[in-house]
C-alpha cells in the first residue's frame, strides 16, 4: 500500500499522477470548515467514471468521512505507463460547498489484472 495525502481547494478540479500500476483501495477525507453540508461529495474518478465517492454526512467539520468505491468502476486499475492518459492519473473534484479538504487515499500497487492463460 502508498499512503497518499492529498490538499484539495473547494470547487478544484485536480489530477493527480499515480506512483505506480494501482488501484484506489480506501479513501478518507476530512473536510476543514462548518461550511459542509450533508450530501456535498468528493469524486476520486478515472476520466468521466466516478472510482470512489466521499459523501458528507457531518456538518461539523474536522470529521473523517470514509469514500465508498463504485461498484461498476471501483476497481479501475490507473497504470503511469499507460498510453491512455485518463489512466495515469486520479481526477478528484467536488460538488456542493465542501470547502477545502484533506483526502488520504490508500493506493494498492499490488493491482493484479486476470487474464486467460491464451491472452497471459
Amino acid at each position: 500500500m502508498i499512503d497518499m495525502l492529498i490538499a484539495h481547494a473547494n470547487g478544484a478540479t485536480i489530477y493527480v499522477p499515480v506512483p505506480c500500476r494501482g488501484t484506489i483501495a480506501k479513501v478518507y477525507c476530512v473536510f476543514q470548515t462548518n461550511t459542509v453540508q450533508p450530501n456535498d461529495t468528493v469524486v476520486l474518478a478515472q476520466g468521466a467514471n466516478t472510482v470512489n465517492l466521499v459523501t458528507a454526512v457531518n456538518t461539523a467539520g474536522l470529521v473523517v468521512e470514509t469514500g465508498v468505491a463504485d461498484s461498476t468502476y471501483g476497481q479501475y486499475v490507473f497504470d503511469p505507463a499507460s498510453s491512455t492518459t485518463t489512466e495515469q492519473v486520479i481526477k478528484i473534484t467536488d460538488t456542493g460547498e465542501p470547502g477545502d479538504k484533506l483526502i488520504y487515499i490508500q493506493y494498492d500497487n499490488g493491482a493484479a489484472v486476470k487474464q486467460t492463460a491464451k491472452e497471459a
